[in-house]
């Protein structure tokens, strides 16, 4: 009988604490219903644009006209992207991108990790007050600078060159600096003193050590540069004016005329440019979320 009435109060203790835990828990599962409602809504923001773009891309001009945005093609056809790769020769423009993009890429990439190396590990008179001196450079908008590096090529001969595509921005910009210094920072001091005893030259802790380790926010400056040159447009608009000089962004636009807007040979054209943007993203977004979780880091 005692066994019998302390397992009675022991029954009652917990059915008490069920109850007294259940509404906190309830309520955790609501705010947690409503913040994922909250980003699905957001979520639909986004991705709905791309979407009705995707859907009139295999429409018809009368069927994009006619129907709604958000009604899916009765009767996909792929004549649009017949036409922009067959009459206005697509194929260049994709190669003049692809082209631009790699020489872009490659160059503000590379003189991006030599100046943030020298900004984050190499000691010299004036270091922190020229850094921020070129850092303030992003302030500037870059409409700014576009009249004067407009007459420089125009004085250089360079005019409706790729040069003059991609040689403004092949020398590194502020933000790809900013972004591999603060992760250069988090690495030691030590690991490279250490490089440093071992006889190891600057260039060589550059390649050797610090390049491997950031790999992360290397590979996201240069998605970044990617995604730039991908959709730059109004700096190849106005220093080419040959259409075999041509890229996808210029391309696109002048589907938009003064006789009419092509509106499923533009959107095709835009989903053709949008996929590779699509496809990297989806491969390298694990490094683009680590590194810039890791960039406000500072040893």
């Amino acid at each position: 009988m005692a066994s019998i009435a302390s397992v009675k109060p022991a029954s009652a203790s917990v059915s008490r604490a069920s109850t007294t835990t259940s509404p906190s828990s309830l309520g955790k599962g609501i705010r947690l219903a409503v913040f994922y409602l909250l980003l699905l809504v957001i979520l639909l923001v986004f991705i709905t644009p791309y979407l009705f773009s995707a859907f009139a891309a295999f429409k018809t001009l009368p069927d994009i006209l006619a129907q709604s945005p958000a009604r899916p093609p009765m009767h996909p056809t792929l004549e649009n992207f017949k036409t922009i790769f067959t009459q206005y020769d697509f194929g260049r423009y994709l190669l003049n991108t692809l082209l631009v993009t790699i020489i872009l890429t490659t160059g503000q990439v590379l003189f991006s990790m030599l100046g943030a190396f020298a900004f984050a590990r190499m000691d010299f008179p004036g270091r922190e007050g020229l850094f921020w001196m070129y850092l303030a450079t992003l302030m500037v908008p870059n409409v700014v600078t576009l009249v004067p590096l407009y007459v420089m090529f125009a004085h250089s001969g360079l005019l409706n060159t790729y040069w003059a595509i991609f040689l403004p921005y092949v020398l590194g910009v502020p933000a790809s600096v900013f972004l591999m210094r603060q992760y250069f920072m988090t690495i030691p001091k030590e690991v490279m003193e250490a490089a440093r005893l071992d006889g190891c030259s600057e260039s060589r802790i550059l390649w050797r050590i610090v390049v491997p380790i950031s790999r992360p926010i290397i590979i996201t400056a240069t998605l970044l540069a990617v995604v730039f040159g991908w959709n730059n447009f109004l700096w190849p608009l106005i220093v080419t004016n040959s259409n075999s000089l041509q890229v996808l962004s210029v391309a696109t636009a002048n589907f938009n005329s003064n006789f009419g807007v092509q509106w499923n040979l533009i959107l095709a054209a835009s989903l053709v440019a949008l996929i590779p943007m699509v496809i990297l993203f989806a491969i390298f977004q694990k490094h683009i979320v680590r590194s810039i979780s890791l960039t406000g880091i500072n040893r």
